[in-house]
């Protein structure tokens, strides 16, 4: 978990244990520190440690459990069930609507962004991306804060790769036309050069980095932390794209999995 992550939670728990204590003054009530008051400055902390798999052991109000072995059994579990699917289309059709756009009005556009699309599909050697045109998609599908994923297939329709969309779209408005003029050539030419190149640019995950259903959780989050990523690009067997799967949401799995199991066992307990 990074650093600003366990910091912004420890300021939360500070923060309601002293909202807390000022509600407290407020209504007449004792200036002193109760349990209550421990226990919001504590559950940030649990969760940090639930979140990154430090905590092993519980023993609280006579709730025993060793929770090593939980960790491992749900980090074993695979992804399946927090792929996110995505909405995806091609330029092609992006561009088509845009243009009935241009002719008809708003109206068209507005369809568009009603599909609520996350993904934007390009795929290399296609030859016809324009750079002005590459803009006027980002600019259109970006503003309503859809846009979470640019796919990169190969011709065959395989998947080369995925950006981030904030972050290459953050990086294509600070270089103007000649960030637009260079991604739409790298896209057209398609090359062993071009692939070099695209790897480089800000937000790009790699085909070969890509994970499937059957990926566990334990070496999705190893993949996310070894290319410090907050997602990655799920592959079904074709080696195409199918959608995504964020930290976020593996973390909050874990800790529902291992959670769920430490309240079944203490309801089975005599």
């Amino acid at each position: 978990m990074d650093t600003w992550k366990i910091t912004a939670l420890l300021a939360a728990g500070v923060a309601l244990a002293i909202i807390a204590l000022l509600l407290r003054v407020r209504s007449d009530g004792k200036y002193e520190i109760k349990t209550v008051d421990l226990a919001l400055l504590i559950i940030p902390l649990l969760l940090v440690a639930l979140g990154t798999g430090k905590l092993t052991g519980l023993d609280l109000f006579g709730v025993k459990a060793d929770l090593s072995a939980l960790w491992a059994e749900a980090a074993q579990t695979t992804i399946k069930k927090q792929v996110a699917p995505a909405a995806t289309a091609n330029v092609q059709d992006v561009m088509n609507v845009m243009e009935m756009a241009t002719k008809g009005g708003p109206t068209e556009l507005q369809r568009l962004l009603e599909r609520r699309l996350q993904a934007l599909e390009f795929k290399l050697g296609y030859g016809g991306y324009y750079g002005p045109a590459i803009r006027n998609y980002f600019d259109a599908l970006s503003g309503s804060n859809q846009l979470r994923t640019v796919v990169i297939d190969n011709p065959d329709g395989s998947l080369f790769g995925i950006f981030i969309a904030s972050d290459l779209i953050s990086y294509l408005k600070v270089t103007g036309d000649q960030g637009y003029d260079q991604f739409q050539q790298l896209l057209n030419n398609g090359d062993d050069t071009a692939r070099t190149e695209l790897s480089k640019l800000p937000g790009f995950v790699a085909a070969t980095h890509a994970v499937t259903a059957a990926t566990s959780k334990r070496d999705a989050l190893a993949r996310m932390e070894q290319l410090n990523t907050e997602s990655l690009p799920v592959m079904d067997n074709k080696r195409h794209f199918v959608g995504t799967v964020e930290r976020g949401k593996l973390t909050s799995s874990l800790i529902l999995s291992v959670t769920d199991k430490l309240e079944g066992r203490n309801a089975g307990a005599p």
